[in-house]
């Protein structure tokens, strides 16, 4: 029971990740002026993040509930991607996009740090796909 609470945490906001990635902030670039595009994103990125971190949370609870059930490289295996994952979302949310809500996006400190932000989802992403792939692959 317990692993299948840590797949569909990490598969959810795998899901949240890719979508927001690959399907909503390209459209929105693609089918509104810039400044109407942020205007429409600014508002998802908070809840964004907070679904990944409680995600986050859930798989990691998950883990150590069931911990005395799993190989120590199990938890490793597990617990690694998705502690990494969490803690780029963390800063993302709680230090980037803070940031990030008050400037222009003509202002050089928006480029920067949006170039943060995207490196950060990529490490996120990465980490999740390892986390799945060691759920999935044993």
């Amino acid at each position: 029971m317990l692993r299948l609470v840590y797949v569909l945490a990490i598969g959810t906001w795998f899901g949240a990740v890719v979508s927001l990635s690959f399907v909503v902030a390209p459209t929105a670039h693609g089918e509104f002026p810039a400044h109407e595009a942020r205007r429409f994103l600014r508002p998802l990125f908070p809840r964004h993040y907070t679904l990944g971190v409680v995600c986050g949370f859930v798989a990691l609870v998950a883990l150590a509930l069931g911990k005395g059930s799993l190989p120590y490289a199990d938890l490793l295996r597990l617990g690694l991607p998705a502690a990494a994952a969490l803690v780029c979302t963390l800063v993302a949310r709680d230090v980037l996009v803070p940031r990030m809500r008050h400037l222009s996006g003509d202002d050089p400190r928006f480029a920067r740090l949006h170039q943060a932000s995207a490196m950060l989802n990529s490490a996120t992403l990465g980490a999740l796909a390892l986390a799945l792939a060691g759920a999935v692959m044993r």
